[in-house]
């Protein structure tokens, strides 16, 4: 009975936090922060607007204060942009609806010309929230308004209502613009049809083109290296990127053919065409991306009795080819190459495998833990990742995979034996870029580490450095979250993004992983300055370290030198499937007590 009793808070309190920590889609970290500056220097305006044309108040005194509150508070809020998430601003609406309602309470007759500014909470709380959260701040609002004019005596019952009933139809009709907004079909930044349209599109084309006539050509474009223009030269030059390579396509068009943005840094093209015609156009969409850029694209032609997931699995596998071979080229699909179908497959009966790579402490040589890594086993052979990874997180498979592999991480740590030393060893999984936006990812982990059994402690979330993206809220919580639970949190591949210091320090890091392109210049009769300063900015933010890619024993020595703790590669081992990784601990420890 407690059992069940502890299991139904915690799910209560794991849905409460995440409704406190969700957001509309597309409203990002940076749009709340400027909405809500915008809208508390409005309501200063007004107010000021109203002092300054209603002479003789009989709460004129108070207008200075409200107007300097709320500048201040204005001036705050962007001060701390970079810190701030969801749950913060709960607490900005709910203190403007507390300022707003001693106010008005203490402006007596005149009040009610000053209860209006609730209509700026309101407003900011359905455009921000979700709707079951954003009504519950509307309910706010009016109880805060029914009793600032009700204890002011400016207006009989009768009036509040109708003040009331207005906020609350204009919190109505912002929302229901807002909601069309998202589902009007065309992408609010290129102005291309959004996905949704596209894909209506994509099953009109494929219907008519499985009647005769020209084939139907499906290509899926990437504009290359968009995360690293955003983190280099921030999200407003990423945006512009995507805008003018959109302006630029567009032109290039034939009659009949459709461009969509497709998401992120993704646009498809449908056109009926020859496969020469095809072809030529699509190069001729290559060319035309904004100088000093480029794009890869996926080509896929339709076959008699596709279905729009086909087409679009197949050219998410050539897009994935495309950028695997060489950025800015162009692959045509062919049979073999893996699709997210085949990985949901694989994920059904079995073939998608967890392999670890032991991570060693330099000092003594001894296993610490392992890095849990993907393997898709097909026939006698293993798929690359390179050849899966990138279109099943285009795809948004990477979640079910992600959970898939943690779960069962978690499973086989939890039987390893405890080393001679004492100390349990860690496991460390990777956590996608989509799956850190999932509001539930934290508590998933946590029920996870429940369910096999495994201390939260020796559990290690590896978060690239490109994806610790400080205009994600979901992201920066989910880590503030694990964090709490007591998971380790590690950056990834450092040095390869552009991650600024007072990024780094200001999230819950315990580790970084130093990237291999760093360790790889470790030679013998050579410095490596750049390596050695990025163990040094570890150390100084009190962060341990491990390196990558360690492949020679002058470099495992030097590392140590530099005050790198730990590290992995082939110097050690590669990634083993679980047997072999349980055997090669049996002989460690065997070895360790027969030299004890």
């Amino acid at each position: 009975m407690r059992q069940r009793a502890a299991a139904a808070v915690g799910a209560a309190a794991r849905g409460l936090r995440g409704l406190a920590t969700a957001s509309r889609p597309g409203v990002t970290a940076a749009v709340m922060n400027r909405t809500t500056v915008a809208l508390y220097l409005s309501g200063a305006g007004v107010v000021l607007v109203g002092y300054l044309l209603r002479p003789g108040l009989t709460h004129g005194e108070l207008a200075p204060a409200f107007i300097g509150g709320c500048v201040l508070a204005a001036a705050g809020v962007h001060a701390l942009r970079r810190r701030m998430r969801v749950w913060h601003y709960h607490l900005t609406h709910l203190s403007g609806v507390i300022v707003i309602t001693v106010g008005v309470s203490s402006a007596g007759p005149d009040g009610w010309a000053d209860a209006w500014i609730f209509a700026l909470v309101a407003v900011e709380a359905v455009f921000f929230f979700p709707a079951a959260v954003a009504a519950a701040h509307v309910a706010l609002i009016v109880a805060g308004l029914s009793l600032a004019l009700g204890s002011s005596g400016s207006l009989e019952p009768g009036g509040v209502a109708m003040v009331a009933s207005v906020v609350v139809a204009l919190a109505v009709a912002v929302r229901a613009l807002a909601r069309a907004a998202e589902v009007s079909g065309i992408d609010p930044l290129t102005l291309l049809p959004d996905r949704t349209t596209t894909t209506e599109r994509l099953e009109r084309a494929l219907e008519a083109a499985q009647r005769g006539g020209p084939p139907l050509v499906l290509a899926l474009f990437g504009v290359d290296h968009l995360q690293s223009t955003n983190q280099r030269a921030g999200h407003a030059a990423g945006d512009a990127l995507l805008r003018a390579t959109a302006v630029a396509w567009r032109g290039l068009l034939p009659r009949g053919a459709v461009l969509g943005r497709w998401g992120g840094d993704q646009y498809a093209l449908l056109v009926r065409a020859e496969a020469g015609a095809a072809r030529q156009l699509v190069a001729q969409l290559h060319a035309a991306v904004p100088e000093g850029h480029s794009a890869s694209s996926g080509v896929v032609i339709a076959e008699v009795g596709d279905e729009v997931r086909d087409l679009v699995d197949r050219a998410e596998g050539a897009l994935a080819a495309a950028k695997r071979h060489q950025r800015g080229s162009s692959h045509l699909w062919t049979p073999g190459l893996p699709t997210v179908r085949g990985l949901y497959a694989a994920l059904e009966d079995g073939s998608v495998e967890v392999h670890y790579q032991p991570v060693v402490r330099l000092l003594d040589g001894r296993t610490t833990g392992a890095e849990a890594l993907v393997r898709w086993r097909r026939g006698d052979s293993y798929v690359p990742p390179g050849d899966f990874l990138p279109q099943a997180e285009a795809s948004g498979a990477v979640v079910q995979l992600g959970r898939h592999v943690l779960q069962r991480a978690c499973i086989d740590a939890a039987s390893w034996p405890v080393p001679a030393d004492g100390v349990p060893l860690t496991v460390a999984v990777n956590a996608s870029g989509p799956e850190l936006e999932e509001p539930d990812y934290a508590a998933w982990v946590v029920a996870a580490l429940h369910r096999a059994g495994l201390p939260s402690r020796r559990l290690v979330v590896e978060v690239l450095e490109g994806q610790l993206d400080e205009h994600s809220p979901a992201v920066v919580d989910n880590l503030h979250a694990l964090r709490a639970a007591g998971v380790r949190i590690a950056v990834d591949d450092f040095g390869t993004g552009w991650s600024g210091l007072a990024r780094l320090s200001s999230l819950p890091l315990d580790v970084l992983k130093v990237d291999r392109s760093f360790v790889t210049a470790v030679e013998e009769g050579h410095e490596a300055p750049l390596c050695a300063g990025v163990i040094a900015l570890a150390h100084a933010l009190d962060l341990t370290i491990v390196a990558e890619g360690v492949e020679t024993p002058h470099q495992a020595s030097w590392l140590g030198e530099h005050g790198c703790e730990e590290g992995q590669g082939w110097l050690w081992a590669p990634a083993l499937p679980t047997g072999a990784f349980a055997k090669r601990l049996l002989s460690e420890a065997s070895r360790l007590g027969a030299g004890a």
